[in-house]
C-alpha cells in the first residue's frame, strides 16, 4: 500500500521525505487561536482552547505552556531614545485665581404706570458667593423704590455679608452681619450681627437644602424717633432649592429673627424659567412679617414681583 504513495516520487526520480510529528513546529494558527482566546479574558474559553492544542499535538505541549506564557507576560511600550534629551523641567501647578469658584446673580424688577395713577418701581437684588479652599464669603444686596403720583412711596436698601467655615462636608460655622433701612416702615434701620451653625440636609442634583440657626445681638432703630433699641436675638436661616426639569426651579429662601423688641419672619417663593444660559425671568412673592411693629405699622407687608435674572 506504501507503494501507491512512494510512486510518485520514486517516478520522479526523487526520494520522499518523511518527518516525524516531533520534528515539525506548532503551527501559527493555533498559536493565533491562543492569542486571540487570551485577548477575550474569557478563563473557561482559554482553558478550553489550551487542552484542544495539547490533545492535537500532544509532542508540542510544552511549546504551548511558554506561548501561553508569553502571551500573559505584559507588553511594555517600543521605547527609542531620542537624538537630543531635553532637559527636565519641574511640573508647574496652576494656582486657582481669587476670583475662581465665584458663583453670582442679580435680579431687576420693575413697573410703571401712565394715566389717572402714575406709579413707579424699581427692585433689585443681588447675590455673590466666593468659595476659598473651606471658606464660603457670601454677600447679599437688595433695593426697592416706588413713586405714586410723584410722591414716594417705598424706599429700602440693605445688604448682609456672611462667612461659612465648612467643618465637614455637610455641616459649617458662620460670622453674620446684616444692616436694612426703610424708610416708610416701622423700623427704620434693623442691624445685625452674630455667629452660629449650619448643615446641608439635602445635597441632591436636583434638590439641596440649607438651614443655619445661631445667637446675635439686634440693633432697631425706630422711624419717627430719636432712640435705638438693642437686644439678644436668634437668627435662623432656610434656602431650599428644587430643579423641576431642565428649564423650571422652584425657590424657597426663609429668614427669622426672633429678639425682644420685636420677631421678623420673612419667607420668599420664587419660579424661574430659563432664557438662556445664564437669563432666566420668573416671579416672587416676598412676605415680611413683624409681630411688634411700631404704632401706626402694619404687621404684614407683601410685595410681588416679576423678575429678569442674570446668573454665572
Amino acid at each position: 500500500m506504501f507503494d501507491l504513495f512512494l510512486a510518485p516520487a520514486l517516478a520522479a526520480g526523487g526520494a520522499p521525505v518523511i518527518t516525524s510529528p516531533e520534528n515539525e513546529d506548532l503551527p501559527r494558527a493555533v498559536e493565533r487561536m491562543l492569542s486571540v482566546s487570551m485577548h477575550r479574558k474569557d478563563a473557561a474559553e482559554l482553558d478550553a482552547v489550551i487542552a484542544a492544542a495539547k490533545a492535537a499535538y500532544p509532542e508540542h505541549a510544552a511549546r504551548i505552556d511558554a506561548v501561553v506564557a508569553e502571551l500573559r507576560e505584559p507588553v511594555e511600550p517600543l521605547r527609542i531614545a531620542p537624538l537630543i534629551v531635553p532637559a527636565p523641567k519641574p511640573a508647574k501647578l496652576e494656582k486657582p485665581g481669587f476670583w475662581e469658584d465665584l458663583h453670582g446673580e442679580f435680579a431687576l424688577s420693575a413697573a410703571e404706570t401712565r394715566g389717572n395713577t402714575d406709579t413707579l418701581f424699581l427692585g433689585l437684588r443681588g447675590k455673590l458667593n466666593l468659595k476659598r479652599r473651606a471658606q464660603i464669603h457670601r454677600l447679599e444686596t437688595h433695593a426697592d423704590m416706588a413713586k405714586a403720583n410723584g410722591v414716594q412711596s417705598q424706599n429700602s436698601w440693605g445688604g448682609s455679608y456672611q462667612l461659612d467655615t465648612l467643618w465637614t462636608d455637610a455641616y459649617f460655622g458662620y460670622v453674620r452681619g446684616s444692616f436694612a433701612r426703610d424708610d416708610f416702615a416701622g423700623f427704620r434701620t434693623d442691624a445685625f450681627a452674630g455667629v452660629g451653625a449650619g448643615a446641608y440636609l439635602i445635597q441632591d442634583r436636583t434638590m439641596t437644602l440649607r438651614s443655619e440657626l445661631g445667637p446675635g445681638y439686634r440693633f432697631l432703630d425706630v422711624a419717627g424717633e430719636d432712640d435705638t433699641i438693642g437686644a439678644l436675638g436668634l437668627y435662623g436661616a432656610a434656602e431650599f432649592d428644587w430643579l423641576l426639569d431642565e428649564d423650571w426651579t422652584l425657590e424657597l429662601d426663609t429668614k427669622v429673627n426672633f429678639s425682644g423688641p420685636t420677631s421678623t419672619i420673612h419667607p420668599t417663593l420664587s419660579m424661574n424659567a430659563d432664557v438662556s444660559d445664564h437669563v432666566e425671568t420668573g416671579v416672587s412673592y416676598d412676605l415680611r412679617y413683624e409681630s411688634n411693629p411700631p404704632l401706626m405699622s402694619e404687621k404684614l407687608d407683601r410685595v410681588l414681583r416679576f423678575n429678569v435674572k442674570y446668573s454665572y
